[in-house]
């Protein structure tokens, strides 16, 4: 950021680079269905709390994640919102002009599975999820099977690329998930993760403790945890935990995302407009769940919904929160 704390625009080259970006390198030393077969689950579907979210209900129970319009609304825009920070770029790991078998892991609603699929023609890409809610007109090299990640996979040890996006801070067992991915990746094959770590910043103090979103963020945050045991501060460590796993060559790249249209950059008001938006309907989302399992009534919830869309649209707060990029290998043989 400048010295009025506006934040500097994107620099396009290979990786969209950001002035005003963290990032850091984290060098440790040393045409077959993939899963089982469906269960009579895979339909159901949990409208509660009397509003008109449809909620996933399969196998583990229900999450508090709705996969109805309104969250496809908000997938569509985040997933424009990375395509336009990386410059167009659906991934950073290297995996080469020519990958032959890839996966989408938590692939909702199956825009970057698709995209993939269309960018690489002669590979076959895989999207998994808990709910059968992708489109029925795909690309013929792409499809869409439903099971639970975190469940022990039953096929070869054959793909390249492995892709997770806003997954890991909403599922109980990363540790389980990676390793399915590791000893299912091809030797040398690649996973990238991406997600939000939930922490308000700002670089010129306008950003208070007491601001609205890092309180949502704590309320729900501790919710998930007692509630579905997800943490959705995992990327945080998530480095150390590939390391740990038996991954190498294993990097982070962190950009700072601006909340709001408050920088200078037009590029980065863009961004900012983009990321506004989608943490509004997300706050509104997890209202209807976890914020009434954190103990909110209906005028408290209310309440911080409308202080939330109010900070995130004062320019003179110039908030942003981190979004994690991270990428490892399997081991060549």
């Amino acid at each position: 950021m400048d010295e009025d704390g506006v934040i500097e625009p994107l620099v396009d080259d290979d990786l969209a680079e950001a002035a005003g970006e963290v990032t850091s390198d984290y060098d440790p030393s040393d045409g077959e269905t993939t899963f089982g077969s469906l269960t009579s689950s895979v339909g159901e579907h949990v409208w509660e709390y009397g509003r008109p979210r449809r909620y996933h209900a399969y196998r583990y129970g229900r999450y508090p994640i709705p996969n109805d319009e309104e969250e496809y609304k908000r997938e569509s825009l985040r997933h424009m919102m990375l395509k336009e920070l990386l410059g167009g770029k659906l991934y950073l790991a290297p995996i080469g002009d020519n990958p032959q078998k890839i996966i989408d892991l938590g692939t909702g609603f199956g825009e970057w599975a698709i995209e993939v699929g269309e960018k690489f023609p002669s590979a076959r890409v895989t999207g998994v999820d808990l709910s059968p809610i992708q489109p029925h007109w795909i690309p013929p090299n792409v499809d869409f099977i439903v099971d639970d990640i975190e469940d022990q996979w039953v096929h070869a040890n054959d793909f390249d690329f492995a892709h997770f996006r806003f997954v890991h801070s909403i599922i109980r067992a990363s540790r389980t998930a990676l390793r399915n991915v590791l000893e299912n990746l091809k030797p040398g094959g690649w996973v990238e993760i991406k997600d939000i770590l939930p922490r308000v910043s700002s670089d010129d103090n306008t950003v208070s403790p007491e601001h609205p979103l890092a309180k949502f963020y704590t309320m729900v945050g501790s919710a998930l945890r007692e509630k579905y045991g997800f943490n959705i501060w995992i990327m945080e460590t998530l480095p150390s935990l590939l390391e740990e796993l038996g991954f190498v060559n294993i990097q982070r790249k962190v950009f700072h995302m601006p909340l709001g249209e408050w920088a200078r950059d037009s590029h980065l008001r863009v961004l900012g407009g983009y990321y506004r938006e989608v943490m509004v309907d997300f706050v509104s989302a997890m209202a209807a769940r976890p914020l009434v399992e954190a103990g909110l009534d209906k005028e408290e919830i209310a309440d911080l919904v409308r202080d939330i869309n109010v900070v995130l649209s004062n320019r003179r707060i110039h908030a942003y929160t981190p979004i994690h990029f991270v990428w490892a290998q399997k081991p060549p043989a």
